[in-house]
C-alpha cells in the first residue's frame, strides 16, 4: 500500500512537470496550439504501444459508433483546451495557480455532473454538507488566489488581465471535469480506459493541428525551431509522454486501491509538485515564493477534496 502511495505522488507530480516542460516547449514552437498538438501526438503513441503489448485491438467497431451517442467522440476536444490553456497560464500565473484553478472547475463540473447524472453518470445529488466543502474548497483558492498575492512585490500580481486568465483556468477545469466523465464512459463502450484515452489523444492531436494549419502556423518552420531546442534541452517533448503515463497508471490502480484514493493521493502530489516549482522556479519558470498563506489555503483546498471524495 505504501509503494502505492508513493506511485500517486509522483503521478500528480506528472501533471504539474508536464505543463512546465510544454510551456518550455512553446518557447520554440511559438504557438500553444502546436506545442499541445506534438505533446498529444507523443503521449498517443505511447498509449499505442502499451494498446499492443496489451494485446487489444486499435480498431472499433462501427456499431460503437451507431450506438452511442454522439458526444462520446468529442472527449479529446476538451483536453485539447485544457492543455492549451495551461500552458498559457503557466508563464503568467505560476504553477501552483495553474494547478489550483482548474481544480476548482473540475470540482464544480463534477458535481454538477453527479447533480444531473450527465453522460451515463450515477446520480449524486448535491446536498448541504458537499456545499459546504465545496464553499471550503473555494475559501482555500481565494486564500492562494487573491490574499497571498496582496503584496505589491507579487510576480503575480503584476500581470495584465490577471483576472480574465485565472477565470479561464477554471473554465479549463470545467472542460477537464467533462473530459473526465466522457472518457469513463468510453473507456467502458470501448472495454479499455487506454483504448479510450488514446481515442482522446489522437482527436486532441488532429483537432490542435487543424486549427495550427487554419491560423497559419509555419509547421515544418516550428518543427525545426523544436528540433534546434532539443539539442540543448531533449527534455521538452517528454510532456505528452509524462501524461500518457499517467492515464495508464490511473487504469492500472483503479481497479486495485479505488478511484477515490487515487485522486486524493495523487491530487496532493500535484499540490506538493506545483509549491516546489514556484518556490525554486525549476523548468526556468519564474520563482515565486510559497508564504503561509498560500500554504495554508494549498492546505484547505486538499482537505476539502479529500472530504469531497468521502462524500
Amino acid at each position: 500500500m505504501f509503494l502505492y502511495s508513493i506511485i500517486l505522488i509522483v503521478m500528480g507530480s506528472f501533471s504539474v512537470v508536464q505543463t512546465a516542460i510544454n510551456t518550455r516547449l512553446n518557447d520554440y514552437a511559438k504557438s500553444p496550439f502546436l506545442s499541445s498538438a506534438v505533446s498529444f501526438i507523443i503521449g498517443g503513441a505511447f498509449l499505442a504501444i502499451i494498446l499492443l503489448f496489451q494485446g487489444k485491438n486499435f480498431l472499433i467497431s462501427w456499431s460503437i459508433f451507431t450506438n452511442n451517442p454522439w458526444w462520446l467522440w468529442t472527449v479529446g476536444f476538451s483536453g485539447a483546451f485544457s492543455l492549451c490553456v495551461n500552458i498559457l497560464l503557466f508563464p503568467r500565473l505560476g504553477s501552483v495557480q495553474t494547478a489550483i484553478l482548474p481544480i476548482v472547475g473540475q470540482i464544480i463540473m463534477g458535481i454538477f455532473v453527479d447533480q444531473f447524472g450527465l453522460f451515463y453518470s450515477p446520480v449524486k445529488k448535491l446536498n448541504l454538507l458537499k456545499l459546504v466543502v465545496l464553499i471550503l474548497v473555494i475559501v482555500g483558492m481565494y486564500c492562494v488566489v487573491v490574499i497571498s498575492n496582496r503584496d505589491k512585490s507579487s510576480v503575480v500580481k503584476t500581470v495584465k488581465n490577471k483576472f480574465f486568465w485565472q477565470i479561464l483556468g477554471i473554465i479549463a477545469g470545467l472542460a477537464v471535469g467533462i473530459q473526465t466523465a466522457i472518457n469513463g464512459r468510453a473507456g467502458i463502450v470501448l472495454d479499455s480506459t487506454v483504448k479510450a484515452s488514446l481515442v482522446a489523444f489522437i482527436m486532441g492531436a488532429v483537432t490542435l493541428l487543424v486549427i495550427s494549419v487554419i491560423i497559419h502556423v509555419p509547421l515544418i518552420t516550428r518543427v525545426k525551431d523544436i528540433k534546434n531546442g532539443m539539442r540543448s534541452q531533449c527534455w521538452i517533448i517528454t510532456g505528452g509522454l509524462l501524461g500518457s503515463t499517467y492515464t495508464f497508471l490511473s487504469s492500472w490502480l483503479v481497479p486495485k486501491i479505488g478511484t477515490g484514493e487515487v485522486v486524493v493521493v495523487s491530487l496532493f502530489g500535484q499540490l506538493l509538485f506545483s509549491a516546489v516549482i514556484d518556490q525554486l522556479g525549476l523548468f526556468e519558470a519564474k520563482k515565486i515564493p510559497i508564504n503561509v498563506i498560500k500554504a495554508s489555503g494549498l492546505v484547505i483546498m486538499f482537505l476539502g477534496v479529500i472530504c469531497i471524495r468521502m462524500i
